[in-house]
């Protein structure tokens, strides 16, 4: 009954993701967000004092970042063109705004590829992703304090060739 009641929204999550990210499969993500789903019916404990609602959504979205993330460390470098940014912001929005806010977006990856080393471009699309310095050392097998250091050279790299 519990899984019956949540798939429609591991379904939904699944998408959104995969609108986010197409070179993650939806059915990929379906099914990592499905067996999250089983986790958190086999495991929830009520006396916790989250609600189960809270907890299967705990355990989906980690699920489905985990095979976001295995995709990711699968791939030599992120695949900045992958990430939909156009899903992000309101479908009111004119198709030529968001043509040249593509275009836009493509030159300065390709700016910033010619500026940071693999490593600092790597750090810095995972820090805008919104990934922890945790999560981003544990994908790149280093510490959290030279994803740090990284992520502070990208961004004075960046600055100075804006000339701030």
């Amino acid at each position: 009954e519990l899984i019956a009641r949540y798939i429609g929204s591991v379904g939904i999550k699944a998408a959104k993701m995969a609108e986010r990210c197409p070179s993650v499969d939806r059915d990929d993500l379906f099914s990592e967000g499905l067996m999250g789903l089983l986790k958190a019916v086999r495991y929830y404990d009520k006396d916790k004092g989250a609600s189960f609602a809270t907890f299967a959504n705990l355990c989906t979205d980690r699920a489905m970042k985990t095979c976001v993330s295995k995709a990711v460390r699968a791939q030599p470098l992120v695949k900045y063109d992958d990430f939909d940014f156009d899903t992000l912001e309101d479908d009111s929005r004119l198709t030529e705004d968001v043509v040249i806010e593509r275009e836009t977006g493509d030159a300065l990856m390709k700016k910033l590829s010619g500026i940071l080393s693999a490593t600092e471009l790597k750090v810095l699309s995972m820090y805008l992703m919104h990934y922890t310095y945790h999560q981003i050392a544990r994908e790149l097998s280093t510490s959290e304090k030279s994803v740090d250091n990284a992520l502070q050279r990208a961004k004075s790299k960046v600055k100075k060739s804006m000339g701030k």
